[in-house]
């Protein structure tokens, strides 16, 4: 079985009833280690078995050093829609995933979202359209994060390409301007300040690519980084 690996995680492409089934559609598997806990193994991948919505489903299996594979156990209802919800990709410390959804809301046949935890023990959050900027009219899939979260690779049948399918990349930058005057200054850290604590995820920016859930010194941080940068407002 050939793998490609990226990062600390490894990508197989593999289809077949080792870890799933072996009898419903079961593909796009990806095996994790979450952070330094290497032994905390994972499998993430798509299915359309029984105990999911109607269409394809993200579901998650999890092994250790000490204990064998688990059940499948499905993302939820909240993470998971009736369409086709596919591909997904799980950041190292395991607090976001990446996926591609045909969900009805999109800008495409298939838009990327993403969805956050604040913890590895709390539940998964709304997925979030990853917006217009990256989704187009076309069908959007397979996102990836580099390792230092600068840059999302994915795969788009968007006109423009070399192919029916191309791989493109976006770089991943925040958004500091928070009034949108086209300027980052005290007035964007007034307005940090008055939702410090809390999960405005307007302000929560840091640390990058996603934040982590609560305005905090983190998100100051990355906010001083680019203290009176004009910036420009995308329509």
């Amino acid at each position: 079985m050939k793998s490609h690996h990226i990062s600390d995680r490894i990508i197989y492409p593999y289809k077949g009833s080792l870890i799933c089934s072996g009898i419903f559609s079961e593909v796009h598997l990806q095996l994790s280690s979450l952070s330094a806990r290497v032994s905390d193994r994972r499998w993430q991948y798509t299915s359309a078995r029984p105990g999911g919505s109607r269409g394809a489903d993200l579901w998650v299996r999890r092994a250790s050093r000490e204990d064998p594979w688990t059940e499948p156990v499905n993302l939820g209802p909240t993470v998971n829609s009736p369409r086709q919800d596919a591909r997904l990709c799980i950041s190292a410390d395991g607090l976001v995933i990446l996926f591609d959804s045909q969900r009805t809301g999109g800008y495409g046949s298939a838009d990327l979202y993403m969805v956050r935890r604040a913890t590895l023990s709390d539940p998964w959050g709304e997925p979030v359209n990853l917006g217009p900027i990256i989704n187009g009219s076309a069908f959007d899939e397979c996102a990836y994060m580099s390792a230092d979260g600068s840059t999302l690779f994915f795969d788009s049948a968007r006109p423009g390409g070399h192919g029916g399918h191309d791989i493109w990349q976006v770089s991943v930058k925040p958004v500091v301007d928070f009034n949108g005057d086209d300027i980052v200054d005290s007035a964007d850290i007034r307005i940090m300040v008055d939702h410090w604590g809390t999960d405005e995820p307007l302000c929560d920016i840091g640390p990058m690519p996603f934040g982590d859930g609560i305005v905090d010194i983190q998100d100051l941080i990355v906010l001083a980084e680019h203290l009176f940068e004009e910036t420009t407002t995308v329509e």
